[in-house]
């Protein structure tokens, strides 16, 4: 068996990225997805998911699929596609405004587009580099083919991993059948200054191409709205703590999970998550799903329906289930009535958080699990039997 290995050969655990060529290869990434979309997160993916629990659609027939092993074993896969903005799905144009991106590249000799779907990563491997290495790769790849922008999607809780890495946010979210709310991303692939300011791992890479900058300038004309969304690796924790308090009309101080925390162990964990827009319709949760995060409402008006009931939360209020096992399958749907704006907290960063800050991180999870929202999340599990089995 031969595999076409690329660039990348990192001394951890001797891990190593290629590129599939043979179809067993293909087969064991598309396997890996199913264990970890399917078995693992309990995302309804059907017709992707064929009778052999492999997870794969038409896409993968244009795409270079990457995949990273560890000595014999793979670990993860990511998937890269490049095309003219014509050549997309127009579902997928449409929702990535692909056609006034390519509209703003006219002065390269290729105007293509790349997206990248399909992340799957196995959880002993998720704090180690090979999100990076799978970036890296890519950028490489992008940089070599004259690809300006590079797109993709993100559940809210990876908007503060993304954008660490050196993606923005654009415009509205969207929703795909199977993996729930996406927010849309895109990397503006010589915009050199952005990778410096955010301090993303791929500044190393990218200050050493030269660079147009235009391209970043007419990106963010065409795209005003980029300025709204707060980037937390380019606000400080005062602004962040001005802003929410504006936002919930009220200090942070008084809202139920950050009770009895000084400020800055609030704006600590404010530094530790991301700020989100949902449009009314825009469905946060979803019944099955599994998520160890913390989400607080900071403006606007949420809807959450489960088994044990209905309730609306108001800005302040929270939901999710964050200290709960990561096995639980959420119970309630929580929706947008009304356009509004969300605080999400990920699991990971909650369990960095315990780590470095074990007094401050007690509060919290006390006010979480004495707070109405855990009591609905408890009874909601109890109402349909406790945790699901896959």
């Amino acid at each position: 068996m031969t595999t076409n290995k690329i660039g990348i050969d990192a001394t951890e655990d001797s891990l190593q990225i290629h590129i599939a060529t043979q179809l067993w290869e293909k087969r064991e990434i598309y396997h890996l997805r199913y264990q970890v979309y399917v078995q693992e997160m309990g995302k309804s993916l059907v017709p992707a998911t064929n009778s052999s629990n492999l997870v794969s659609d038409s896409l993968d027939d244009k795409s270079l699929l990457m995949y990273a092993m560890s000595g014999n074993k793979i670990i993860g896969t990511t998937r890269l596609t490049i095309a003219a903005a014509e050549d997309y799905p127009a579902d997928i144009a449409e929702t990535f405004h692909m056609h006034t991106f390519q509209a703003l590249s006219t002065s390269l000799p290729r105007p293509h587009l790349a997206l990248g779907t399909k992340l799957a990563i196995i959880p002993e491997y998720r704090n180690s580099p090979v999100l990076f290495y799978f970036l890296a790769e890519t950028y490489r790849i992008l940089r070599k083919q004259t690809v300006p922008f590079f797109f993709g999607g993100c559940n809210p809780n990876l908007i503060s991993l993304y954008e660490r890495m050196g993606f923005r946010r654009f415009t509205q979210n969207f929703t795909d059948s199977g993996y729930g709310l996406l927010v849309p991303l895109v990397m503006v692939i010589e915009d050199i200054p952005h990778f410096r300011a955010i301090k993303s791992p791929l500044y190393r890479h990218a200050r050493k191409q030269t660079s147009n900058s235009t391209i970043p300038q007419q990106f963010l004309q065409a795209f005003p709205e980029t300025t709204k969304h707060i980037n937390t690796q380019l606000a400080s924790r005062e602004s962040l703590w001005t802003y929410v308090q504006e936002k919930l009309l009220v200090s942070p101080y008084v809202i139920p999970p950050f009770i009895n925390l000084d400020s800055e162990s609030i704006m600590t964990i404010l530094a530790s998550g991301a700020l989100f827009h949902c449009a009314s319709g825009d469905c946060i949760l979803y019944p099955n799903s599994t998520s160890n995060d913390l989400y607080i409402l900071i403006s606007g008006t949420l809807q959450a329906t489960s088994p044990a009931d209905t309730r609306i939360l108001l800005p302040g209020d929270h939901f999710g289930s964050p200290v709960l096992s990561a096995q639980a399958r959420q119970a309630e749907t929580v929706t947008a009535l009304t356009e509004s704006e969300v605080f999400v907290l990920p699991g990971q960063a909650l369990a960095r958080y315990q780590h470095l800050h074990p007094q401050a991180a007690e509060i919290l999870v006390s006010n979480l699990t004495t707070s109405r929202g855990f009591a609905y999340a408890c009874a909601s599990l109890t109402e349909q039997g406790g945790k699901e089995n896959d």
